[in-house]
């Protein structure tokens, strides 16, 4: 088996290029920068010729888009996306990485079927949010051979630590107050469990639209303090609380019903 990661340098495609080689997987990856690495391609899907040169070099069996760009997401899927359905063929299973962020309602414990939503442009998320939306909307009405995988935030271990994270130890040695809501809420997922479930899903041939991550939500507030003991890190995590009045556009409980992916797949997920 062949597959190819649009996104091989990130937090993410690393984790799964690493776990796919545990595997005697052939995986290549995709960078927007030269790489020492021969498993990483310099490519710019934007470009329709990078694109078609990438596909003609790595041949995959499975393409898994992990792409994101925060303020560019729309552009990036309304380009990029659409070069790569243009190009590829049918029987090449494409996986999606969507987000739990499309579920904009803020009542949490969303299932496969649940409608998504939009943001309005003025929303701080609203390019992220609505490019999500558009790429599993051309996906599913384009190649019927895909996966689309929802999650919550990633996280990772001691020597890979998230960038959010990563910015509150930043605040720590600074000696800055730091404090986290108490009253917002996620499935976060360790990111080498779900590369394993992402690979389990490919082995089986799974198809369709599928929430991964553990069956448990934390706050903000509580995946802080747990990460930095995980960490060593002693520090203090003020609580607050975010107000839906002042923050409109914040969805407080975008955690998944992950029950389908537990009947499923071996492969478990970690509680925070």
């Amino acid at each position: 088996m062949k597959i190819l990661i649009l996104g091989g340098k990130g937090f993410f495609g690393t984790s799964i290029m690493a776990q796919a080689l545990l595997k005697n997987i052939t995986v290549y990856g995709t960078s927007r920068t030269i790489s020492n690495s021969i498993n990483i391609i310099k490519t710019d899907v934007s470009n329709k010729t990078s694109l078609l040169s990438l596909l003609d070099k790595s041949v995959p069996e499975v393409i898994i888009w992990a792409l994101m760009s925060d303020k560019n997401e729309i552009e990036l899927v309304n380009n990029g996306l659409l070069n790569l359905l243009s190009l590829i063929k049918k029987e090449t299973k494409l996986i999606f990485m969507s987000t739990d962020a499309i579920f904009t309602g803020g009542t949490g414990n969303y299932v496969e079927t649940d409608k998504t939503g939009l943001l309005p442009s003025e929303a701080p998320l609203a390019n992220y949010v609505n490019g999500k939306n558009i790429g599993e909307n051309l996906i599913k009405n384009t190649h019927k051979n895909h996966m689309i995988i929802r999650t919550g935030p990633i996280y990772g271990n001691s020597l890979n630590i998230e960038k959010r994270t990563v910015r509150i130890i930043q605040k720590i040695k600074r000696k800055e107050s730091v404090k986290a809501p108490t009253n917002l809420y996620r499935c976060f997922v360790h990111v080498e469990d779900l590369s394993k479930a992402i690979l389990e899903l490919i082995a089986i041939d799974f198809l369709g639209t599928i929430h991964l991550g553990p069956s448990k939500k934390v706050s903000y507030h509580t995946f802080y303090k747990q990460r930095l003991k995980q960490l060593g890190i002693k520090a203090s995590i003020s609580a607050c609380k975010i107000d839906s009045k002042e923050n409109p556009y914040i969805s407080l409980d975008t955690s998944l019903n992950t029950q389908k992916a537990n009947l499923i797949l071996k492969t478990s997920f970690r509680e925070i």
